[in-house]
């Protein structure tokens, strides 16, 4: 008999210029399901969440949800359940629940799905944390709801998590997994040669996808747990010491710091183009260099071994990252394909290496997604941990 498992996502809740987001869900459901796992996808909005194109909020028949949420089930061959619930409309319970009833695992990533009642069937019911050192700061200093309740294992895609992150202690346990991903649909050969508008913002120069400042910061025993933004400021002076003219898609918006950034050699682009569409955002990917990328302040100051989702992506593709290191070196193979940088300078250096041996590291980049983040490896390695 298959094993059963639910996979609570947050798909249709960011249903525009949100490609990236939407995958960092799917992997998850789309990996078990690979793995011979019968799986339903699940999603609670709340009212205010669901909005017509006017960002008018609507009815869930009226809304950019639904047809997003439809829209990228359809594209991805999705012929599991899936039911999307609606704050205050009446929806069909019945099948996930009797489906729940039993099942292996309950996989709440985010914590994004809050109707405990429909899965309460499921034999283990595992948080799965996106967002390591916020979190718990939400948690634990904030006196956030975070959806921990009836959860019974807990685990967290910083790699240093449990194991050296400096976080506030939530009374959970948190185990430490690799960002998955779904090498059938995120593969050199998936992609085929990259065209359209968005290939062309990314061919052949080191990119990436970003929101600028993201949310407020957070503080915990005196340290600021910041956003992108620092990051990107420390990085500034990149492109002239390097020769490369580094793209970012980003929502930065026309102001000071984005003129000073393009005087730099920086070049910025709306999402728009790039992010409205999954196979869009897997093209621009595709034709970038690579990624280049500081970490969120707040995962730096914290160590948690954090490693994007996007970044992952990347490697499957073929090109090598450059990211800032939270950690995640002591976790992942560091140096070929995926090189850590701690300061502006070393930015430059390693930089400079990548470039001198850029086909190597390309070859190393896929590798390494082979062997470490593809879902029939990741996911396993993962549900060790139950």
């Amino acid at each position: 008999m298959k094993k059963r498992a639910v996979v609570g996502v947050g798909v249709a809740g960011f249903p525009e210029k949100a490609a990236g987001n939407s995958w960092a869900f799917l992997q998850w459901g789309l990996g078990l399901r690979d793995l011979g796992w019968e799986v339903w996808l699940v999603e609670s909005l709340a009212a205010k969440e669901i909005k017509n194109s006017r960002g008018e909020v609507c009815a869930l028949g009226e809304s950019v949800n639904l047809v997003h949420w439809q829209r990228i089930l359809r594209e991805v061959g999705w012929d599991g359940g899936a039911t999307l619930l609606a704050e205050g409309e009446k929806t069909e319970e019945k099948p996930l629940r009797e489906f729940a009833q039993g099942a292996d695992l309950f996989l709440n990533l985010s914590g994004h799905f809050k109707r405990a009642d429909l899965v309460e069937g499921a034999e283990r019911k595992v948080y799965v944390d996106l967002d390591p050192a916020f979190t718990q700061i939400w948690a634990k200093v904030y006196g956030s709801a975070m959806n921990f309740a009836g959860h019974n294992a807990f685990w967290s895609v910083g790699l240093s998590m449990g194991r050296g992150a400096v976080v506030p202690d939530t009374g959970h346990d948190w185990k430490p997994v690799l960002p998955p991903v779904c090498r059938r649909y995120w593969s050199r050969e998936a992609a085929g040669v990259p065209a359209g508008q968005a290939a062309a913002i990314g061919k052949d120069h080191w990119t990436t996808v970003t929101h600028w400042y993201g949310y407020a910061a957070v503080e915990w025993e005196g340290r600021t747990y910041g956003s992108k933004g620092p990051g990107f400021r420390k990085l500034q002076g990149w492109p002239g010491q390097t020769g490369l003219k580094p793209r970012v898609v980003t929502d930065l918006g026309v102001g000071e710091e984005r003129t000073e950034f393009e005087k730099a050699g920086w070049k910025f682009f709306e999402p728009g183009p790039v992010c409205s569409d999954w196979r869009e955002y897997r093209a621009f990917l595709a034709a970038s260099r690579g990624e280049f990328s500081p970490a969120k302040e707040g995962y730096v100051t914290a160590q948690t071994g954090w490693f994007s989702d996007r970044s992952v992506l990347y490697l499957s593709l073929g090109r090598p990252v450059l990211l800032e290191e939270t950690g995640w070196s002591k976790w992942l193979p560091e140096g070929k394909g995926a090189v850590s940088f701690r300061s502006a300078e070393e930015a430059v250096e390693k930089a400079r290496e990548i470039e001198g041996n850029y086909e190597s590291h390309a070859c190393a980049a896929e590798k390494l997604a082979e062997d470490y983040l593809d879902t029939r490896r990741s996911i396993p390695q993962a549900l060790a941990w139950l």
